[in-house]
């Protein structure tokens, strides 16, 4: 049976650390996740670029998640990365020594469409190393 790991891509947290419209999407994206492939996991990846916030992005998506009632023993917080290239390189790790066949990548259209992210080459980068098979899931 094949182990799945989704990773849901972080943005920039709000000066009173509310999450944005953007991670809001994102996050009902992870809910629709959840929903469709029961994964094993979910990496929340996102440091803290913005210091008045408070806490980092991961922080917020956990609770916003576990405020709508999520298995918090799913959810898995990467605080260290604060650019998409990070992101792939701090969470593909952690998601293959949970040991994942699968990694579904969750985040905005607009942020894997847009070259100045490299979004799908980080990510393949990483998972083409560890023989990982990559899903992007976006809207």
């Amino acid at each position: 049976m094949c182990k799945i790991v989704a990773i849901i891509l972080g943005n920039r947290v709000n000066d009173d650390g509310t999450i944005t419209k953007i991670q809001e999407e994102r996050l009902e994206m992870a809910l629709e996740i959840e929903k469709e492939f029961n994964p094993d996991y979910f990496i929340l990846t996102g440091g803290s670029p913005n210091k008045k916030a408070g806490i980092s992005e991961a922080e917020g998506m956990y609770n916003y998640l576990v405020e709508k009632g999520f298995n918090k023993d799913k959810l898995i917080k990467e605080e260290d990365s604060l650019t998409t290239v990070q992101n792939a390189e701090f969470s593909v790790p952690i998601a293959a020594k949970l040991g994942a066949d699968i990694i579904i990548v969750c985040s905005s259209g607009y942020h894997f469409a847009d070259p100045q992210y490299h979004a799908i080459d980080a990510f393949l980068n990483e998972t083409n190393k560890l023989n990982i098979r990559l899903m992007i899931y976006t809207k």
